[in-house]
């Protein structure tokens, strides 16, 4: 009796029609399965293992990134009229705060003060929810930015 493998390999060449390849796989998965050969007897019995003590158990060590705060920038622009979204990005807060460390230091238009109050607040997680949601009548626009 061909195996499953070999019944949809003939199928796939085209040496049987499907209707005869469900016909073979149900005769196949009706007859048991051969048992598996019987265990070759060993020559010599083998020598007990040494015993070994089992390492006592680590705690894991609390992960600095472990907080249930926020965690996720995103940005949502829709269609005020349908709602069918235009653009959807999600960012982690780690790479924001990256992000504005390092273009902060490129630019000198961006008030020191405010961006400090910026990163401080996202060092100490200290927001969540939304952040701006602003709707552009003329351009049909509703976008959302918010964190979680």
């Amino acid at each position: 009796m061909p195996t499953r493998k070999e019944i949809l390999e003939m199928l796939a060449q085209g040496q049987i029609d499907v209707t005869r390849a469900t016909e073979m796989l149900n005769e196949a998965s009706a007859t048991p399965p051969p048992p598996p050969p019987a265990p070759e007897p060993a020559a010599e019995p083998a020598a007990p293992a040494p015993a070994v003590e089992p390492a006592p158990p680590v705690a894991p060590e609390p992960r600095s990134d472990s907080w249930s705060g926020p965690r996720w920038l995103h940005i949502h622009v829709s269609e005020l009229d349908t709602g069918r979204s235009r653009v959807r990005v999600n960012v982690p807060l780690g790479l924001v705060n990256f992000g504005l460390r390092v273009g902060a230091r490129f630019t000198d238009e961006v008030d020191s003060d405010m961006m400090n109050d910026v990163l401080r607040a996202l060092d100490g997680q200290e927001f969540s929810g939304t952040l701006v949601e602003v709707e552009d009548l003329d351009d049909n626009e509703h976008v959302h930015i918010f964190v979680d």
